[in-house]
């Protein structure tokens, strides 16, 4: 009986440069929204075709190659039904993945491709690509601003009871979600802590994008929405300010001069809690890393080390209180206005 080898190292990485491929079978599939054509029994090509607008034969060897992945099952090459895997990607499937995998756009394809050319210039070429920053590409094009809103907020809102529970908030009594754009770990604060009034500070347009339950619901009556850019001021006090994914868009220098900002209209003692993905060596997961070029690529921003976060802070004049986990991909990082 044959044991059965390892790949060799060369095996190894030439799987891994195919990953590309894997990317792009699955984003096919959610651009088609293969999942919410298919029924709930076995579904013929034809009728999944006629679903989603494809060609037969063409969607044939898409679905052929999907269930491959364990991603629909073929009862036969001319007949599908649903797996776990390709039901999670349907829209009405809890926790939004649909979403998450429709962020990017074609941007994200774009950027990727100039990884090498980054690297090179040790730079965002965003900017050099798309004739404008990230954000005013996404103000340019709303259907990709949806996009990204829509899958952050899916991602992202699944660790708020984690990352909630994980922060500071004993002696609090105002806290301050920053960049809070729809404002979902707020309202997970408020609900979380009846006790704890709330700021929902970022620019003007997100108004647009801001929870009912802020708005005109049950919180309504214990947030306050605070407009401004908090490259320019903080124009108001708290006892905690939380910045969820938003730091890591920035390079140093930009961070140093927010923290600044929110130091200056903080009273001493006043924590500030940056919730990003946090950088290890050697790296333990692939996520983080690749996060992290991510920001290179696209926002010209970086995720951070602990030693990262220490040097930060002593730099905006704060006390670095040190890293929480919270069993999530994100990681607190905390620190204290001096008293």
């Amino acid at each position: 009986m044959s044991s059965k080898t390892e790949p060799s190292p060369a095996a190894r990485v030439r799987r891994l440069s195919n990953s590309v491929h894997d990317a792009a079978i699955v984003r096919a599939a959610a651009e088609l929204g293969l999942a919410d054509a298919v029924g709930d029994g076995p579904t013929p090509v034809a009728e999944i075709a006629t679903g989603v607008g494809a060609e037969p034969k063409a969607l044939a060897r898409l679905l052929r190659a999907l269930a491959a992945y364990g991603i629909f099952e073929q009862v036969t090459p001319d007949v599908y039904r649903h797996t776990d895997m390709s039901r999670a990607m349907r829209r009405d499937a809890p926790g939004g993945l649909i979403h998450t995998l429709l962020t990017p756009s074609d941007w994200g394809w774009v950027m990727w491709g100039k990884l090498a050319d980054a690297v090179r210039a040790g730079k965002c070429l965003f900017p050099d690509v798309f004739g404008t920053d990230f954000f005013g590409y996404l103000k340019d094009h709303p259907e990709a601003q949806a996009r990204m809103f829509r899958g952050m907020t899916s991602w992202s809102d699944q660790m708020n009871p984690k990352l909630v529970n994980a922060l500071p908030l004993d002696g609090v009594h105002t806290v301050a979600d920053m960049g809070a754009g729809e404002g979902t770990l707020l309202r997970a604060i408020l609900d979380h802590a009846p006790h704890l009034s709330g700021v929902w500070f970022d620019i003007e347009a997100t108004l647009a994008v801001v929870d009912d339950e802020l708005l005109s619901g049950p919180f309504s009556d214990r947030c306050a929405l605070v407009t401004g850019d908090y490259f320019r001021e903080v124009p108001f006090s708290a006892d905690l300010y939380v910045f969820k994914l938003t730091l890591h868009m920035y390079e140093d220098d930009d961070c140093e001069r927010i923290l600044r900002n929110v130091a200056a209209s903080a009273k001493p003692g006043a924590r500030i809690v940056i919730a990003d993905p946090l950088l290890q060596d050697p790296p333990e997961s692939k996520f983080v890393p690749s996060m992290d070029l991510h920001m290179l690529l696209v926002m010209g921003g970086r995720e951070r080390t602990e030693q990262d976060y220490a040097a930060l802070f002593e730099r905006a004049g704060l006390e670095f209180d040190g890293i929480t986990p919270t069993g999530t991909d994100l990681h607190l990082a905390v620190a204290r206005v001096p008293h």
